[in-house]
This record gives C-alpha cells, structure tokens and sequence, in this order.
C-alpha cells in the first residue's frame, strides 16, 4: 500500500479532554498546554507514517510562505522588509531563515566561490593580500613539510567550514551601513538588519544559484551545438551582470523601504554597492586568516 502523505488525516484527537502538563503540571484542554506551551504527543505521532510524514516536509520546506517571499525578493525590492517591518509577517518565512535557506542552497550548488574563497583565489585574485598570501602558504607547506595538492584540501574543506558561519558578518557590515546611510528616528537597527538579511538572501539565490547555474547548463548545452558560451560565467561578464542587478536591487530597496526620492536612491544605492564590495574583499582575507589559523 502507497503512503498517501497529500490526503487529508482525520483528527482523533479529544480537545475536551482535561489534562496535566507532564512539564508545569498545569490542567489544561486541548494540543498545547495554555501555561508552558509544551505539546500533548499521541499515540499516532510515534508511528512510522508520521516520521515519514516529517522526513518529507523537512525536504519540502519551500512552502507556500517561501514562494511569496521569495516572489517579493524578486519582482518589488525592498517590499518584504517593509512589510515584516510593518507586522505583516504571517504570510512570509522569517527573514533570517530566508537568509539561511539562500545560504544552504549556495553551498549546495556552488558555481561561484564568491563567499567561499578558495586557495587559488585567495593567491592569485586578491592584488597585494594574494602576494601575503602566497608568502604565508609558502611557510606553512615548507614547516609542515607536506604537499601543495593535500595542503590546498585541507584548506578548502575548513574555509568552506568557516565560511557558512561568516557570511554573517557580511550581513553586519551591510547592517550598519544602511543605519548610517539611512539614517533615521524612525528606522531601529532591526530594520536595517532586515533589509541587510534581504539583500544577501537576493545576491545568493538569484545571482550566485539561479543565474550561475542557469549559465552552467547553458554552456553545458551550448557545448552539444558547438557554441562557445563561456564567457557567461567569466569573471568579467558575471561581474557586470551581477552589479546591474544588485544596483537595482539596492536602488528599488532605498524606494521602497526607505521612502527615498529616486535621485537621492540612485546615489545611495552607488555608494552601498562599493561599501559591499570593499566589505567582501575584506571578508574573504578574514577567512583567509582565520582559516590558516585554525587549520
């Protein structure tokens, strides 16, 4: 027999029922004690079905709130801040489990280590921090006296470790220049922190999942007709074309949330992309050093 998980179960459960908290030992009626919160566990949430009924909603999280917020992030900037900001939050995920689920699924499909720098970045792209850098990998392979290829590993799996926890700190510095960007009585640091948490959750899933992996299969496609298509994912294309979409996200954000006039937004939203640019590289020698530290 098929496990029908979309059928409607049947509530057995007796809500008139007096009961006593098995943690506060307050009587009360009904699923949840009205005291502590703590919830009444019946005999059919220990069966098979209902683990496996949790199992498939665990990997099924994109619920109906995932897909209005995520259609926000999208189509009106700004306008999923305003409105958890303004106490509509029902109908939408959290903000921050947004921001981890953008996270999770980064790391999941990487196509860009944007975030997640990897040695070969961190020595060869980074101007005079890779010159430092390749001075101190030098020393460390050189005292432990072990090869390039292993040490790069090791590397890789402890920054990519370090990384999921430290992109946070991006979140932060955006943070903190939106309240002083935007500046204002009526803005709580809360509400930068939101529009901080929705932006980054913007760049990771659109740009850096949806965009860069659309590309990928492009290319990968384009390969079958022999179309050279690689310049979609080149530093220099992708750059550009995550710097539009970023300066428009910023720009209709400034609009939305913080009520700016379009020629004052256009400036702001300028100086906010360089302020995150200037934030990421300094971001990714932070997890260069803490990395080598830690290794």
């Amino acid at each position: 027999m098929a496990f029908s998980f979309f059928t409607k179960k049947e509530d057995h459960f007796d809500y008139e029922l007096l009961r006593k908290c098995k943690v506060c030992e307050h009587e009360f009626k009904g699923r949840f004690c009205n005291v502590c919160g703590e919830k009444v566990i019946g005999p059919y949430e220990r069966s098979l079905r209902e683990f496996l009924d949790s199992l498939l909603n665990a990997f099924t999280f994109l619920d109906g709130k995932f897909w209005r917020s995520f259609k926000l992030l999208v189509l009106k900037p700004g306008q999923l801040s305003r409105n958890i900001a303004d106490g509509k939050r029902a109908p939408y995920m959290k903000m921050i489990s947004l921001f981890f689920v953008a996270n999770f699924f980064y790391f999941l499909f990487p196509v860009f280590d944007s975030y997640n720098s990897s040695l070969y970045t961190q020595l060869n792209s980074l101007g005079t921090h890779s010159i430092q850098a390749k001075a101190i990998v030098k020393e460390r392979v050189e005292k432990d006296k072990i090869e390039i290829r292993d040490f790069q590993r090791d590397y890789q799996n402890q920054s990519t470790n370090l990384s999921k926890l430290f992109i946070v700190a991006l979140v932060v510095a955006l943070t903190i220049f939106l309240t002083v960007i935007n500046y204002s009585k009526q803005n709580y640091f809360f509400d930068h922190l939101l529009v901080a948490l929705e932006f980054y959750s913007f760049q990771l899933i659109m740009n850096l999942v949806i965009i860069a992996n659309l590309f990928l299969w492009i290319i990968k496609i384009g390969k079958g007709y022999d179309w050279d298509l690689g310049f979609l994912l080149t530093d220099k294309f992708f750059t550009i074309l995550t710097s539009l979409t970023l300066i428009y996200f910023l720009f209709r954000q400034q609009i939305t949330f913080y009520h700016q006039k379009w020629y004052w937004a256009i400036p702001r939203a300028v100086l906010l992309l360089f302020l995150i640019g200037q934030s990421v590289h300094h971001y990714r020698m932070m997890l260069f050093y803490v990395t080598m530290w830690t290794l």
